[in-house]
């Protein structure tokens, strides 16, 4: 019995160092979060041209997203497992009839999808009407 009541007050008197012995502080870590460098490029619809600011390594999706956000440019459009996005519509107007929303960046049509082209400083991108594509 008395050796329970031993190991019963060394181990409180344990317990006791660890929590009260003053220990070093430790100093938070510091994280700095330097503001991503912006794009600046420039969106063109028909007679229209919208600035664009977009982070390093946006889509061109990723931007028009952005821009309908906070300004009057829509578009609709859906998503295709494998293929990427298809715009349906910009600006209220769809592809019907054989006509086509293609895009175009530095005067070039794209090669990619508009969900996977990224946008680089000084870019001009332009959506075209056009038959087929």
């Amino acid at each position: 019995m008395k050796k329970i009541i031993l190991l019963g007050a060394v181990l409180i008197t344990v317990t006791v160092a660890f929590i009260y012995v003053p220990r070093a502080a430790i100093a938070p870590e510091t994280i700095s979060v330097l503001p991503s460098a912006s794009i600046s490029a420039t969106l063109k619809i028909s007679e229209k041209t919208y600035p664009l600011s977009v982070a390093p390594g946006e889509t061109l999706i990723e931007a028009m997203l952005s821009l309908s956000s906070r300004s009057e440019f829509t578009f609709t459009g859906r998503d295709h497992p494998g293929l990427g996005f298809f715009v349906d519509s910009i600006n209220g107007k769809k592809n019907e009839g054989g006509m086509y929303w293609v895009f175009y960046v530095n005067g070039v049509s794209a090669t990619v999808g508009a969900s996977t082209a990224e946008i680089h400083t000084g870019d001009v991108v332009e959506w075209k009407y056009k038959e087929g594509y």
